[in-house]
């Protein structure tokens, strides 16, 4: 007996029992993984550390971005491990951010459900995912641009081949919303490149997919979610109603702007595709939606969908490069290199959220801010995340050298090819951009928020950002230079480099070289004039620019000035995307109406080029200005904005 209490008394045996205990005793969940706990990770279970370490998270990040509020929910093995909310659900009235009661607006994480009503009618056989989704439409078809149709598995994938549409994507409620069909017919975008060849995010192919639900059991799409899927799965505080039925819309966290160091109340936003972001939750019935798509499409004794349509969602449909992430059927695949992570982000204007499933770990987290400059905060909070649960224990890659000359050929800048090409917003192009230099026979990549990285080379095409882990690839041909930029993380959008007619430097020297005619028409020719009438008493030899030459001129140069005096001040923030100001309306006027005056100048420039009375410096400035004037009209031409193209 003595020997055995000189056993237990020894420290690391006491250490063992207690463990052992403990363990099977049920006070550390099933999941807790002790070799992680001898390298120093934390656990998810310790739950007393999770939420000390996400509290601190959460209040930084939101004092960052300056959130009003926020909610968050991880879960574990079907266990709810952490619930929160943060600040404020309505500020005027102190109503607190509550995970169970206050409502936020989940934007394209909405998607999930759509896809999720998409694979259900696939299993009822009223839907095939690889037919021509004109064989379900009638009253209007998507153009056949292309060899191949569009079809329900591009829409899951984002890979239909359409441009970008932003105008009327989010709109006020007193508005004039109109029906679904009416807004796919009227905003029907551009086909720009062939089905299932590269993915380019699409929220047009998502309200497309909702529209065949609706069709094919010709219910509203509303009505469909609720009955199929909310209901089912008790999210008895979810909703794509828009705007909220009266119980839910009192529980709605307020919307706010930042400005002037206060928070502004914003009104509710409507999004006419509503299987696209029109959704409404609370962070408890989210927990509900991951722990059934963690439970391949079941929760308790409730079966939504198959389990092989869950499966469905996480299989390939189209990966851009090696050691890029997949393009899904619905699910994101935003994996670093060392932890799958699938699920959705979402954006409106005043709400930003993300739910992630890490399906390998049972693990789901879903988070949701309030505030129009929150737009960065879920993706920083996921970086945390799982920097601390979930870090790279494997070595890194090996990297390899590449010559100078070599790496020269992937630098440039590279657009997103998520954008608008047809209409108004196409100038947006040049704002969504990835830029490439070499540094320290590095490769430096520049993010679209001008961050920075060094990225060693792995391959001959593929290289490594270390802070992030992420996996950058290229499109390149022998001898030739990379055409296309993919973020192993981001599969669902490439880079694209750009023809010279997109090349920035170019836009903004014809933007500068005619605001300084502008100016030197408006401002230094009466200066001359008044000058020479007052102080030039001596005859001059050689005669001013004829009178006909610089009317033209004049009106011409008047009608620009007018056009950008107007469209400047109308244009700037997500305003326009609500509808084109009606002071671009009336100045889209103004190119158009200068027009024939520069036609003149051309007329013009010939003349007076065969007048040697005219002064050398008039001659070539006048034909400099006729020639900026015409590339003017070219740069309006090029972004749609030579006349009303919206």
């Amino acid at each position: 007996m003595r020997v055995i209490y000189k056993h237990l008394l020894n420290p690391a045996i006491c250490v063992l029992l207690i463990m052992l205990i403990l363990k099977y005793s049920g006070v550390y969940a099933a999941g807790y993984d002790y070799t992680r706990q001898e390298k120093g990770i934390p656990q998810l279970q310790d739950t007393f550390e999770l939420a000390a370490y996400m509290d601190g998270i959460m209040h930084t990040i939101m004092d960052e971005h300056r959130a009003a509020g926020a909610v968050i929910s991880i879960i574990q093995d079907g266990s709810l491990l952490f619930q929160r909310g943060y600040g404020y659900a309505n500020i005027a009235d102190s109503v607190e951010a509550d995970p169970q009661q206050t409502l936020f607006r989940i934007g394209s994480v909405s998607k999930l459900f759509t896809w999720i009503a998409v694979l259900q009618q696939v299993e009822a056989g009223r839907l095939d995912l690889d037919r021509d989704v004109n064989e379900y439409l009638e009253s209007f078809k998507i153009p056949d641009r292309f060899e191949k149709p569009v079809t329900l598995r591009s829409l899951l994938s984002h890979t239909p081949g359409f441009e970008d549409v932003l105008l009327k994507l989010i709109m006020r409620e007193d508005d004039d919303i109109p029906s679904l069909e009416e807004y796919l017919k009227r905003y029907m975008p551009r086909r720009v490149t062939p089905p299932l060849e590269i993915a380019a995010y699409s929220n047009y192919g998502s309200g497309l997919a909702q529209y065949l639900v609706e069709k094919v059991t010709g219910q509203p799409f509303e009505t469909y979610a609720d009955q199929h899927i909310l209901e089912p799965l008790g999210m008895e505080s979810t909703s794509f109603s828009q705007p909220l039925p009266g119980p839910l819309a009192n529980r709605m966290a307020t919307g706010y702007s930042f400005s002037d160091g206060a928070f502004r109340e914003e009104g509710f936003e409507i999004v006419p595709m509503t299987g696209a972001g029109g959704a409404s939750t609370t962070a408890a019935d989210m927990v509900r939606f991951m722990d059934m798509l963690l439970n391949y499409g079941q929760r308790d004794t409730i079966r939504i969908m198959d389990s092989l349509s869950v499966a469905k969602m996480k299989t390939p449909v189209l990966t851009h490069a090696p050691g890029m992430n997949p393009a899904l059927h619905g699910f994101m695949d935003t994996s670093p290199g060392h932890v799958k992570v699938i699920g959705h982000g979402g954006n409106t204007f005043l709400f930003h959220s993300q739910l992630a499933l890490l399906p390998d770990h049972n693990t789901g987290l879903f988070v949701s801010f309030s505030g129009n400059d929150a737009g960065l905060a879920y993706s920083k909070v996921m970086k945390h995340f799982i920097k601390r649960y979930y870090p790279a224990e494997d070595p890194p890659p090996p990297l390899i050298d590449l010559d100078r000359d070599y790496l020269e050929g992937f630098a440039g800048t590279y657009l997103v090819n998520r954008r608008p090409h047809s209409d108004i917003l196409k100038i947006i192009g040049l704002m969504s951009r990835m830029d490439i230099s070499v540094k320290d026979n590095k490769l430096l990549y520049k993010d679209f928020t001008g961050e920075g990285y060094l990225m060693p080379a792995i391959d001959s095409t593929t290289f490594w950002i270390a802070e992030t882990n992420t996996f950058v690839g290229f499109d390149r041909e022998p001898g030739e230079k990379a055409q296309r930029l993919y973020l192993s993380d981001f599969p669902i959008m490439a880079g694209e480099r750009p023809g010279w007619t997109y090349n920035q430097g170019l836009h903004i020297f014809i933007v500068l070289m005619t605001l300084i005619c502008i100016l030197y028409i408006l401002i230094v020719w009466p200066w001359l004039y008044f000058a020479r009438r007052l102080y030039d008493k001596k005859p001059r030899t050689r005669k001013p620019l004829p009178l006909f030459s610089r009317t033209a001129a004049w009106i011409a140069t008047l009608f620009l000035t007018l056009f950008y005096v107007l469209v400047f001040s109308a244009a700037g923030g997500e305003e326009i995307i609500f509808g084109i100001p009606t002071g671009i309306k009336i100045g889209l006027f103004f190119p158009l109406a200068a027009l024939p005056f520069i036609l003149l100048m051309i007329f013009n420039s010939v003349y007076v080029w065969k007048q040697p009375q005219v002064k050398n410096l008039s001659r070539i400035f006048y034909n400099l200005t006729t020639l900026v004037y015409i590339l003017a009209i070219w740069q309006l031409q090029f972004f749609n904005m030579l006349g009303w193209q919206y």
